[in-house]
């Protein structure tokens, strides 16, 4: 009986250490582009952190692409907390010339662990073109993860949102450990009974 409860204990140990949630770690930038080969235009971008802090915003990332259509579609107005999509009223980014894939790239401050990702597509015309690549990459640019044909369409209500995967590894707490010991102490004890 007391074998069993120490076992017990010890599998709730391990499954409450490896239930915490953690995100995508070591993103340092994230990659924009449209999927289909066509304009890129983007109303917002979204990125929350382990803290649900949305690091994507102006002041905690710089967004930056080749070109933009006019003065008033920079590559600031995805990242402005401004998500209505309305390029009539300067919301949007807008790039300078389509087909040429280009990059609208957030590059964050500081190296972030994320837990979801969305982006907000245009809202006043041709929101079909919103169908999106998009790459997450860490310091050295190399690709931690990517997301294939994001589709931020009227049909998706000119939204989406994906959660990140656990990059976490999984190390046992101290207390874990402690019961795995006693667990095992138990075994053998009750093999030489």
């Amino acid at each position: 009986m007391k074998i069993k409860k120490t076992f017990a204990a010890l599998i709730l140990g391990f499954g409450i250490a490896s239930s915490a949630h953690a995100g995508l770690i070591g993103v340092k930038s994230i990659e924009v582009k449209n999927a289909i080969n066509d304009w890129l235009q983007v109303a917002e971008v979204n990125a929350f952190n382990v803290g649900n802090i949305d690091v994507a915003s102006t002041g905690f990332a710089v967004a930056s692409a080749p070109d933009t259509w006019d003065g008033a579609s920079t590559p600031s107005k995805a990242i402005d907390g401004i998500t209505a999509g309305n390029y009539s009223l300067g919301q949007i980014f807008h790039e300078g010339d389509p087909r040429t894939g280009d990059t609208l790239t957030i590059t964050f401050n500081d190296i972030q662990e994320l837990i979801s990702f969305t982006i907000y597509g245009r809202t006043d015309c041709c929101s079909n073109r919103d169908v999106y690549d998009i790459t997450f990459l860490d310091v050295a640019g190399a690709e931690l993860f990517f997301i294939d044909n994001l589709q931020a369409t009227a049909a998706q209500n000119h939204t989406a949102t994906v959660e990140l995967p656990n990059t976490n590894q999984q190390i046992p707490e101290p207390a874990s450990l402690a019961l795995l010991a006693l667990g095992l102490v138990g075994l053998v004890v009750s093999r030489r009974k």
